[in-house]
């Protein structure tokens, strides 16, 4: 009997969830939302980004998502720079009422550097925590009617677990989805159109991320279909695998195929 209870004992320990720092973080939003999944190509019609934290551990964090991360483009050439700064103010203002239950107002400040900062987010320096069965709002504006859209998502916790400050690039997607398929971890976009940077951005633009900051990102549901492993990359750094249900077609449709190194 003892024996019996000893292997017991060791079973609820060997299947017992390690816990992590994202485990302590409440994410607030309304609950009666209607949320949808969002469809396939259905992000290139819509702005705002998937970060809605950066800071410390708070205990409580509500969900409301950084406008922009990009800074602003100059005008072009033969713009008069008030009237464009008046009228772009006048949309904002505009939008304000709209967008303030979903969106942030603070900005994050963005810095430029000549060094490639890509390999110095590792798993030795940054920790991805991924709540793949919980489901949190994703919001986006959509740019042709301002509609809010509600998306089901769920949180991508990331934190600085070195003792140095990170330079997080902004030149490129930052939390990205790898599925298993042939025997290897393939990167997939819930799109396949072709992204153009058109913006006069600085040289290596990225933004600061402090010892023991964390920064909560959403990745959108995906269409269900297949089951398979997956994990989120941060830069060079990975999430544990994890499963994942993903229509084959979203796999198919990818416009290019690119696996992880």
């Amino acid at each position: 009997m003892k024996r019996f209870f000893l292997i017991l004992t060791i079973l609820f320990i060997g299947c017992k969830k390690e816990k992590t720092f994202a485990d302590d973080i409440v994410l607030s939003f309304t609950k009666d939302e209607k949320l949808t999944i969002q469809e396939f190509n259905e992000d290139g019609n819509e702005a705002g980004t998937n970060l809605f934290y950066k800071g410390y551990d708070s205990g409580k964090v509500e969900i409301k998502y950084f406008k922009n991360i990009m800074p602003e483009p100059p005008p072009p050439p033969g713009i008069n720079e008030k009237k464009l700064s008046d009228r772009i103010n006048t949309f904002r203002d505009s939008l304000k009422n709209v967008q303030s239950p979903y969106f942030r107002n603070e900005e994050i400040e963005i810095l430029e550097t000549k060094e490639d900062l890509y390999d110095s987010i590792n798993n030795e320096t940054a920790q991805i925590i991924v709540k793949e069965k919980d489901t949190i709002p994703l919001y986006k504006r959509d740019y042709a009617t301002n509609e809010i859209k509600k998306h089901k998502a769920f949180p991508v916790f990331i934190k600085n677990i070195s003792t140095k400050t990170l330079r997080i690039p902004i030149d490129g997607p930052a939390v990205a989805l790898y599925v298993s398929n042939n025997s290897q971890f393939q990167f997939i976009r819930n799109s396949n159109y072709t992204i153009m940077n058109c913006l006069e951005l600085p040289e290596n633009p990225y933004f600061k991320l402090k010892p023991n900051e964390i920064l909560i990102y959403s990745f959108p549901h995906l269409k269900k279909g297949t089951k398979r492993k997956s994990k989120i990359v941060f830069f060079k750094a990975s999430s544990k695998e994890f499963d994942i249900s993903i229509d084959e077609q979203i796999i198919k449709n990818q416009r290019s195929i690119h696996y992880q190194e």
